[in-house]
């Protein structure tokens, strides 16, 4: 009671900073150390890519639909707590199955649940600092500074107590994500909502070459998060190392978050994405040259930078070319390309050729993958196609 009383009084800046502050460090309990969970049930990197390729598949087929759905129907905050809830039962399961089958079946449910709940948090608080004049990156930070601390301190908890209580403590840590999200604001009912599609924003052809570098980033960064801890151990490594590479990548996420606002107004939008795509760029192959897990810990660190600056531009970017109350569904549309559609073409094949080949080959195909996304990217500026945007609703 005496949360919601706070958490009614506080300033917009103050509600969207304290979501992202609880929402991400749940997610550094378990996520950084789930494929490492697997590996100790003894599952295949083929497996684990199945695995992988679940969410992407939610990612793309449902998340756009329900976000659509909670933007033209104003029930934005209703899809977001019903989707932080039900994830929550879910992970309280997640101890249990030893074998593919059930987990497979517990990773579909998951996946179903939570598909909603990134797009539909990142367009209400993208939307918020829109609407109130603030620095979206001053709030999401947070998220990437509570994600550092957590994975880093996970890291070596589970190392010393193994992973029995891992999923029940994420579940018992949604519970601050989900009181503060009752705390966000609505916002507007999407303009034109008589269409029953979001495929109009395609209209916009800066939207379309922002989805579609999302498509290739997602490959490569997918690829990233689902083999890394496994890579890590195959160089020698152990849980504290795991939790270090994801803690320091996070970490350095919020320096350039901090500061993004500053640099997209020097560079505008576009020469931001590419200077975000030219780190990561640097950061894959960093990857693929790597000899141990130290070098691993490392290059993860300019990762960070680079995803920290790519994530703001991106959810800036679609916010500010879609029309009003259309963010949440633009953001969808984003990870159902960068999350969605690129996972799940290429996890069980990133898989396969772990299994065959190592991780050094694993990466440096992905390092390629991100310089075909700066090209398009190169050329799409060349083109102007990320001038404004005259939108028309019949």
């Amino acid at each position: 009671m005496a949360f919601d009383r706070l958490a009614w009084r506080a300033r917009p800046a103050t509600i969207g900073a304290a979501y992202y502050g609880f929402f991400w460090p749940m997610v550094a309990l378990y996520a950084p150390f789930f494929n490492v969970y697997l590996l100790s049930l003894g599952f295949s990197g083929t497996q684990m890519g199945i695995l992988a390729a679940v969410f992407p598949l939610f990612a793309l087929g449902i998340s756009p639909n329900i976000s659509s759905l909670a933007d033209r129907r104003g029930w934005r905050l209703k899809v977001l707590q019903l989707s932080l809830l039900g994830w929550a039962l879910v992970l309280l399961l997640y101890r249990f199955p030893t074998s593919f089958g059930p987990m497979l079946l517990l990773v579909i449910l998951e996946s179903a649940l939570r598909s909603p709940s990134l797009p539909i948090a990142d367009g209400l608080i993208a939307r918020m600092a829109m609407r109130h004049k603030l620095n979206f990156g001053d709030m999401r930070l947070w998220g990437s500074l509570g994600f550092a601390a957590v994975s880093i301190i996970s890291g070596i908890v589970w190392q010393q107590m193994g992973y029995g209580v891992m999923f029940v403590a994420a579940a018992v840590a949604m519970l601050p994500a989900l009181l503060a999200a009752r705390r966000l604001e609505e916002g507007e009912i999407a303009v034109g909502n008589g269409r029953r599609s979001a495929r109009f924003l395609a209209q916009d052809k800066g939207i379309v070459i922002l989805i579609v570098s999302a498509f290739f980033l997602g490959m490569a960064l997918f690829s990233t998060y689902v083999f890394i801890g496994v890579y890590i151990k195959d160089l020698g490594g152990n849980d504290t190392h795991i939790g270090l590479l994801f803690g320091l990548s996070a970490l350095a996420e919020v320096p350039v978050m901090r500061y993004s606002g500053a640099i997209i107004q020097k560079l505008q939008g576009p020469r931001a994405l590419l200077l975000a795509m030219v780190i990561l760029f640097v950061s894959m192959l960093g990857n693929a040259l790597a000899w141990s897990p130290l070098v691993l810990i490392v290059v993860s660190a300019v990762r960070g930078v680079g995803y920290g600056l790519l994530f703001v531009v991106m959810v800036q970017l679609l916010n500010e070319r879609a029309p009003e109350g259309w963010g949440s569904t633009a953001q969808s549309m984003f990870q159902a390309a960068f999350l969605g559609l690129a996972p799940l073409l290429t996890s069980t094949l990133n898989g396969i050729i772990y299994d065959s080949w190592g991780g050094s080959l694993l990466f440096g195909l992905m390092t390629a993958v991100i310089g075909l996304s700066i090209i398009l990217l190169l050329l799409a500026m060349r083109q102007n196609w990320f001038a404004p945007h005259n939108w028309q609703f019949e």
